[in-house]
């Protein structure tokens, strides 16, 4: 249904109005003469002043309506290892609609904006919705995202002849970010043992523990992996403060945790039967660290460990990362941390001096490939327990060197692919307690069927090739078969 309205020339007097004219409606302007003629025929003059008296001040509302900005909502996603930047008008500020990609998605972390768009990175996607339009009025009346988060891990092992159900690295944790150009973000993260089984094969399980000390207790319940408070400053960078993944992870992490059980011995991140706290090289404690992207293409991280008294020097350690994106999906770094002792701890035996780490890997996410290669050293980074000389029921810890190699393979859609990889460990044998022949060797072989969205099936073996344990024990190989499950669960943190 069409409203047309008949045009006259314009002569003084006349307002220029916006009309809807046609099912399409169409927006166009007409000129309405609002000169009266009072001798005209009373109703021609009453329905010429009504006309008038409707339609000007329609026409400015409409005119203000259109001046408005449209609803725009941005799609914009990314792969793992990967940044994405979609152009958009960010003036106004832009907020997170819906996530639409296969990582979560943290304000701050693996999800922005600045002056040319919105941003995603390390598989992160969703619709987001800018500034000025209803959808972000409402979705940006909050101060903060709250996001609760988890992963329930566990699996079935065979080794030895024998079966034991354990777990695998369960954790459950918080995210908080503010809003704002300026944004602060804390977290939390805590281990959760479903099971208590006698043994443990992946790394990234351990806890916090002292570096070089026997730990006789059974695995708590709950163990803090993550706790840490910073600020985001934009272009500048972030700070954060706490306990985090240290930047011998940044490279570690191209392998290390990308299986779903085995690995890690390699990178040296998880060393000395802990988490890599005290050393600084897995979730490092208590440090101060800086990290920015730079161009786009260039990550830098710098971390500072401060344990507190005992040593000669004001830091324990200190450490520093450096990662280019070569292309989308392709990326290549170097990494190197210093960790200092007390006196004390330098007594323990084979170490004598302060500590080494150094790494340096590639990896790559391409269409059905994923690949990493991690090689790294260390000098003073690692602890092996050996049986004291005549009270074997007592075992002395042993400092010792060692490079190491790892390999990471998936070939597959993202619902199924087959998983490969090849670690190895080579100590330098110099104390007579440890044996010459002391090394770790295997290779990894599975495959992981993501059934749901969030939850997988996965079925990986270590294949042992000829491993020998620091005491002089047989390497063996093990089979397991699991389920994982991850959830989160996010809302807006109101004022």
């Amino acid at each position: 249904m069409s409203l047309r309205i008949k045009t006259l020339p314009k002569p003084t007097g006349l307002s220029d109005v916006v009309v809807a004219a046609g099912d399409d409606m169409e927006l166009r302007p007409v000129s309405i003469p609002c000169v009266f003629d009072f001798h005209s025929r009373a109703g021609l003059g009453t329905f010429t002043m009504l006309m008038c008296a409707f339609l000007i001040p329609s026409a400015h509302a409409q005119q203000s309506a259109s001046s408005q900005t449209m609803p725009t909502v941005v799609t914009c996603a990314s792969v793992k290892g990967e940044r994405q930047v979609c152009k958009a008008d960010t003036s106004a500020g832009v907020a997170l609609l819906r996530s639409t990609g296969e990582s979560n998605c943290l304000l701050g972390n693996t999800w922005g904006y600045d002056s040319e768009g919105v941003w995603v990175s390390n598989g992160c996607g969703g619709e987001f919705a800018l500034g000025g339009t209803k959808e972000a009025i409402d979705a940006n009346n909050f101060v903060g995202m709250f996001e609760a988060y988890g992963q329930l891990r566990t699996h079935v092992a065979a080794f030895r002849d024998d079966l034991e159900v354990q777990d695998n690295a369960t954790r459950v944790g918080i995210n908080f970010a503010t809003r704002g150009k300026i944004k602060m973000f804390a977290g939390t993260e805590w281990g959760v043992n479903l099971v208590q089984s006698e043994t443990q094969f992946n790394l990234s399980a351990g806890g916090p523990g002292e570096f070089g000390t026997v730990s006789t207790t059974t695995s708590d319940v709950f163990l803090a992996r993550l706790g840490f408070v910073g600020v985001d400053f934009g272009p500048v960078g972030k700070v954060a403060i706490g306990k985090q993944y240290a930047v011998q992870y940044d490279i570690a992490s191209y392998t290390t945790d990308r299986f779903n059980v085995f690995g890690g011995q390699g990178t040296h991140a998880y060393v000395a039967g802990t988490d890599g706290g005290e050393t600084g090289t897995g979730r490092a404690d208590r440090i101060v660290n800086y990290r920015n992207t730079l161009l786009k293409v260039v990550e830098v991280g710098v971390q500072g460990q401060f344990r507190g008294a005992g040593n000669d020097t004001t830091t324990d350690g200190v450490g520093g990362s450096l990662q280019f994106t070569i292309l989308p999906g392709v990326k290549a770094g170097g990494t190197y941390t210093r960790t200092n002792w007390s006196p004390v701890k330098q007594q323990i035996r084979g170490m004598g001096s302060n500590s080494d780490f150094m790494a340096v890997g590639t990896r790559i996410d391409w269409r059905i490939l994923q690949f990493g290669f991690v090689y790294s050293h260390q000098h003073n980074g690692d602890v092996a327990f050996v049986p004291v000389p005549n009270a074997p029921e007592q075992s002395t810890p042993i400092v010792f060197d060692a490079a190491g190699m790892e390999v990471y393979t998936r070939v597959g859609t993202p619902r199924f692919g087959i998983i490969g990889g090849y670690t190895y460990q080579n100590p330098k044998v110099g104390d007579p307690l440890l044996d010459p022949n002391f090394r770790t060797r295997y290779f990894i072989f599975g495959g992981e069927w993501f059934f749901a969205r969030n939850g997988k099936i996965y079925s990986e073996s270590k294949i042992d090739f000829d491993s020998v344990t620091a005491a002089g024990e047989s390497g063996y190989s093990v089979f397991t078969i699991g389920f994982r499950y991850d959830f989160t669960w996010r809302t807006s943190h109101q004022p």
